[in-house]
Formats: structure tokens, C-alpha cells, sequence
């Protein structure tokens, strides 16, 4: 079953996704599908994976 609705990032109509970690509902565009979350916190853990990079924990 598709949601329809606002997307709570670029305000677009269209179907949505829920993110996985904050709970956002998404269009197709705002959301990192291969991680299953939005764009925003996409974006934080892609900067948490640089960080533990650099400092040798991964």
C-alpha cells in the first residue's frame, strides 16, 4: 500500500517513504534507499562513518 502525502524535506506531493531512524515521511528523492533512511540523516551517517574513519575505528 502506497502513502501519498507531503514530504516532510522539499514539501512535494507525492508517495512516500518513512525513514528509519528519525521516522519522516519522505518522497523518493529525499530518501537514501540503499540505507532505508532520509536524506538528512543519511547525511549524519555518512559523516559519522568519515569520522571513525579518520580516527581508525573502522
Amino acid at each position: 500500500m502506497k502513502r501519498v502525502g507531503i514530504c516532510a524535506i522539499c514539501g512535494s506531493v507525492s508517495n512516500l517513504n518513512t525513514c528509519s531512524l528519525c521516522g519522516r515521511l519522505v518522497c523518493g528523492s529525499c530518501f537514501d534507499h540503499s540505507r532505508n533512511v532520509c536524506k538528512q540523516c543519511s547525511s549524519g551517517i555518512i559523516l559519522s562513518e568519515m569520522s571513525s574513519e579518520r580516527s581508525g575505528l573502522i
